[in-house]
Parts: structure tokens; sequence; C-alpha cells
């Protein structure tokens, strides 16, 4: 049998004996359309005029590889307008009612952050996901390190060198009259 070329998920229809009330050709393509449509295998069965029970039946054939691919592509259609569903809920929030002696008053935006995260983490999973967590690079993936080796830029040692190079002047004396105020002099700390 041919594929549909209208079909948005061409594949080619699970062979089955024929029935007036059966799976046909002609619904099998209505199922897969209408479930690219709606993302719900119920509401696609009953559109059709079919039971869940007999789709899942109808995944399970033998020959049924084309429709279980044509079923999970369809559903994945409708997924994309989901995830546009859940980024608009992340950015502008969910209203909320706000409710006073019984009587609605007003509302105000709930934002989830656990969706937003989790947005984050699924769509730029090199900026917040678990890879971002871990180095970039590991240093023993680095052609030619040994990690029992020097190390080629060592800045504390670089310090210590510079500091080894360097000659400081003694400091100068303190002057008696530059000291602290409230501490007492020794000759005083003598006197009652």
């Amino acid at each position: 049998m041919a594929t549909n070329p209208k079909l948005p998920i061409p594949f080619t229809p699970v062979p089955v004996r024929y029935r007036h009330d059966g799976w046909t050709v002609e619904r099998q393509m209505a199922f897969v359309e209408k479930l690219a449509d709606t993302g719900s295998i119920a509401a696609a069965a009953r559109h059709v005029g079919m039971s869940r029970e007999s789709v899942r039946q109808l995944r399970r054939r033998p020959f049924g590889r084309a429709f279980r691919d044509a079923c999970d592509a369809a559903l994945d259609c409708g997924y994309a307008e989901l995830e546009e569903s859940a980024v608009e809920r992340s950015k502008k929030g969910v209203a909320r009612p706000i409710f006073y002696k019984g009587e609605k008053v007003g509302e105000w935006r709930h934002h989830d952050e656990r969706l937003t995260i989790f947005l984050l983490r699924f769509r730029r999973r090199h900026r917040f996901g678990l890879e971002a967590e871990r180095p970039i690079r590991p240093p023993s993936d680095i052609p030619g390190y040994d990690p029992e080796g020097e190390i080629p830029f060592d800045p504390e040692a670089e310090l210590d060198g510079c500091l080894d190079g360097l000659e400081f002047a003694p400091e100068p004396p303190q002057e008696d009259g530059d000291g602290d105020e409230d501490e007492p002099r020794p000759d005083e700390a003598d006197q009652p």
C-alpha cells in the first residue's frame, strides 16, 4: 500500500482484514492526522470511532512498526505546541486569583521557577545542564599532558621567583612620638 502524500507524517498503513467497523486504511490515516493535531490518543481514537485499546492492539501487530513510528512522530508534532505553551507560562506566569471576604478582588502572576530551570536545563544544556558543572576539558584529555610532570605555567612558582629576586630595605625604626597614645608607656606603668 502506498503512503498518502497529504499526511504530515508519511507511513504505510498496517495491513488488516477488512471490516466495516475496523481499522481501514482511511481510518488509520485520519487517526494519525488527528493525533498530530490534538496530541491525544484518546481524542484521535474517538474522532475515527475507535477505542484506545484498539490503537494499542494495532500498534502491537507484527507489521505495525510504520504505524507506531507515525504515531510517535504525530505525538512529537503536538509536543512542539506544548513546549511553546510551557515557555510562555515560564515567561508570563500563571494568573492566580486573590480573594477578600469571599469575593475575587484581583489576581497575581505566579512564575514557576522549577519550570524555568527545567526549560533552561533542557534547551541550554551546555550552560545550565549537568554538562555545565563538569570541567570543559579534563586535563587528562589534553594531548601531551603529564599529570606527574611540571605544570607549563605555575603562577605561584612565578610569584616566588619574582619575590626572591627583589631586595627589600630594612624597615626604619619607629620614633617615640608615632606610637599609640592609648598604650601606657613603660615608665608610667610603674607609678601609682
